[in-house]
């Protein structure tokens, strides 16, 4: 099954379009590192501000922060997938990349539970006020999920197949 993905990935013209200009690499690389600091650089702020740090930002001012958060993982998700295509072998059986994109999966849920749970809420909460316990777990799970990610997506060129 692997390797059935494998050969489809390989076959499709991104697999060339992303090997065959030496540049195509470099510009992703560069590009997955500018949405990485715009989607962390700005859950960092929301998940403390969620875990009860920063308590001189109003809680609610962090939602302007979300469409940086969705820019930055459209640039990562866009630019990942073109490094999937682009070398599929690698990806596909890299127990690094397989632990990322199930660690990706749970933080997409912690969102939805956020979403789900709190968002109609925080508008009530004291701006200044600490925030409920379910607040700072999902906070504190956002921030080990995200972080878990960087680390797992870093360790990619350096772990093998498992």
């Amino acid at each position: 099954m692997l390797q059935t993905i494998i050969d489809w990935a390989a076959a499709t013209p991104m697999n060339p379009w992303v090997l065959d200009w030496n540049w195509t690499w470099v510009i992703l690389e560069t590009l997955h590192f500018i949405g990485l600091c715009m989607l962390l650089g700005s859950l960092l702020v929301i998940d403390l501000r969620l875990a009860g740090f920063f308590k001189q930002i109003p809680v609610a001012a962090t939602h302007k922060l979300l469409p940086w958060v969705f820019i930055g993982f459209g640039i990562n998700l866009t630019t990942g997938i073109l490094f999937f295509f682009g070398d599929p072998g690698r990806y596909t059986l890299n127990i690094g990349f397989q632990i990322k994109f199930f660690l990706i999966i749970l933080a997409g849920l912690n969102a939805l539970w956020f979403f789900l749970a709190l968002d109609k809420e925080l508008q009530q909460w004291e701006p200044h006020g600490d925030t409920p316990g379910k607040a700072k777990l999902i906070g504190w799970a956002s921030l080990t999920l995200w972080f878990s990610v960087l680390m797992c997506g870093r360790l990619i060129p350096y772990v093998g197949t498992g």
